[in-house]
């Protein structure tokens, strides 16, 4: 018996394919709303970025720049990329082509831990980036 998440590592049942997919979905609505999120802040580093004077304020919106570039260019897609590859193999498996269900799972894990980094690193990047552009006001 293992694989329905519980607060341990522990897995009592194992999720069925059909919450997998689930969970891939809203991975891909995260992405798709990640991306919005960054265009706006984009346009809020670039609206404020007169009001910036100092070298500090200058490096600090440098780094917030970089990492939405980061993101929008390289990391969000590399994930949408990694969950419509990995919503295929589902299929596959789904419709008999392939029976390598393991494979499948591990793969989930792999994705749902980066994700789950990134959800985390977006968190601290949106609280630094507001607590920035609210001193600036």
């Amino acid at each position: 018996m293992e694989n329905l998440k519980a607060t341990t590592t522990e897995f009592l049942l194992r999720e069925s394919l059909m919450d997998l997919h689930k969970t891939s979905k809203q991975w891909v609505s995260e992405v798709d709303l990640w991306k919005l999120e960054l265009d706006f802040f984009q346009k809020l580093l670039d609206s404020n970025a007169k009001k910036v004077t100092t070298y500090k304020g200058k490096k600090t919106i440098g780094h917030l720049q970089n990492l939405i570039t980061y993101y929008q260019g390289e990391l969000l897609d590399e994930f949408a990329k990694a969950v419509r590859k990995h919503e295929k193999y589902l299929n596959r498996i789904i419709t008999g082509e392939i029976n390598n269900e393991e494979s499948y799972r591990v793969k989930h894990d792999i994705i749902d831990d980066k994700i789950s980094g990134f959800r985390d690193g977006f968190k601290e990047y949106k609280s630094e980036l507001f607590h920035f552009i609210a001193e600036l006001m």
